[in-house]
């Protein structure tokens, strides 16, 4: 692809997602996080079944910095609810020293507290050889939620090597631009990174986002009758080791952690809510080839979840996941590819609400998939796929995930 063509579907790619008004699930005003937290399929979901194929997913690491991307899975949970996990990457040279900078996040399910829209728009100044300062910014439609990210990029010749570190300020201007005469005793501090680096046959790629909490108070009680004060606290990070057996197989390891925190006070009631969740997960994965045209991928995952809530809600649950699965791929042709898997998952948790509900339970689903994947090029796939549970007797929902690097 030219470089006039591949800045134009830059350009289309950008109109067509800015215009797209994304719809959201409305929340519930008494309560805007998870209600249900004991669902036996809450992480297999998103972990396993509509999870981006591991191939693919390191082909994305690779062009992280390097060219544009677009990657998404959506799939059914539940007979009203989908997964969506869907990022835009753009990172489109201008000249020999500027690249223009999108980076768009939509992720919404069962396993997190709230969905998470943002897209940044901003620019990259090369410094020296292998040296850029990014800069980008969050332009939300309120000022008050205005964020800020500012950081260095170190990558090597081919820019499929590099350090990305960030630092993010969240709601820069809000105290001057809020209408409920909030007043910022912290705004949230955090430091991102993105790191890939190969040496030999042994890749490692890391991602994260951690820093201070945010804490508002808010003194005026004519503008702001209810909420008295507010505290937010959020974190992840992933880490992912692979060693590479040929150019299409490897084997991996990763491990994963989440954490959300949210305090809110009420003027004159004891109607608040301090709510917590956090979980970790690892995973081993591998993808190897056994034949011709033949591929088997063996997987094992493991979730351990802590939540609680007091005041509004209170109640307190914790749970273990462990889920193992095995997928076997078939190279149908030169584009097509098949793929037959089987997951289960024995989940086990304690939920109680004091005095209402203690509920210590412990089980297996499984899952069956069945899916269908076709290569456009070696940089353009589109995947399909049905599910099917066993141990439940009932249609397991549908997944399309695509990945477009340009």
């Amino acid at each position: 692809m030219n470089r006039r063509h591949r800045t134009g579907l830059v350009l289309i790619s950008l109109f067509i997602l800015l215009a797209w008004d994304i719809p959201t699930r409305a929340a519930d005003p008494d309560w805007p996080f998870p209600d249900e937290l004991r669902s036996s399929l809450a992480y297999l979901h998103p972990l396993t079944n509509y999870a981006i194929h591991p191939a693919w997913q390191r082909q994305w690491e690779k062009h992280l910095v390097t060219s544009n991307g677009l990657q998404a899975s959506v799939g059914s949970v539940t007979s009203d609810e989908l997964y969506t996990d869907v990022t835009l990457n753009l990172s489109e040279p201008l000249n020999r020293h500027f690249r223009f900078l999108y980076h768009l996040v939509w992720r919404q399910g069962q396993h997190l507290d709230l969905t998470r829209q943002q897209h940044w728009l901003g620019f990259e100044l090369g410094l020296t050889a292998g040296l850029g300062l990014q800069l980008q910014v969050h332009p939300a439609p309120s000022k008050e939620e205005l964020d800020l990210l500012t950081g260095l990029l170190w990558t090597d010749g081919t820019r499929e090597r590099y350090l990305r570190i960030s630092l993010r300020l969240d709601d820069f201007v809000y105290e001057a631009k809020n209408d409920q005469g909030g007043i910022s005793d912290q705004e949230r501090v955090a430091v991102q990174w993105a790191l890939r680096y190969q040496l030999s046959s042994w890749e490692f790629f890391s991602t994260g986002d951690y820093g201070s909490p945010s804490r508002r108070s808010y003194p005026d009680a004519e503008v702001s009758p209810v909420i008295a004060a507010q505290e937010r606290r959020q974190g992840a990070a992933t880490a992912r080791l692979r060693y590479l057996l040929t150019d299409d197989s490897f084997v991996a390891v990763a491990a994963s952690h989440y954490h959300f925190a949210a305090i809110e006070g009420r003027r004159g009631t004891t109607d608040g809510f301090d709510y917590a969740n956090e979980f970790v997960h690892l995973a081993a994965t591998g993808y190897l080839t056994v034949a011709d045209a033949w591929w088997i991928r063996p997987e094992c995952n493991w979730v351990q979840q802590w939540a609680s809530a007091d005041g509004r809600r209170h109640f307190s649950h914790q749970r273990d996941d462990l889920f193992p699965a095995l997928y076997l791929e078939w190279r149908s042709s030169k584009r097509a590819r098949w793929e037959l898997g089987y997951m289960a998952v024995h989940h086990r948790w304690d939920f109680v609400v004091p005095g209402v509900i203690s509920d210590q339970s412990q089980g297996t689903t499984d899952k069956l998939k069945l899916g269908w994947t076709h290569e456009f090029k070696p940089t353009a796939r589109l995947h399909l796929s049905l599910s099917h549970e066993p141990s439940l007797s009932r249609f397991g929902g549908g997944n399309v995930q695509w990945q477009l690097l340009f």
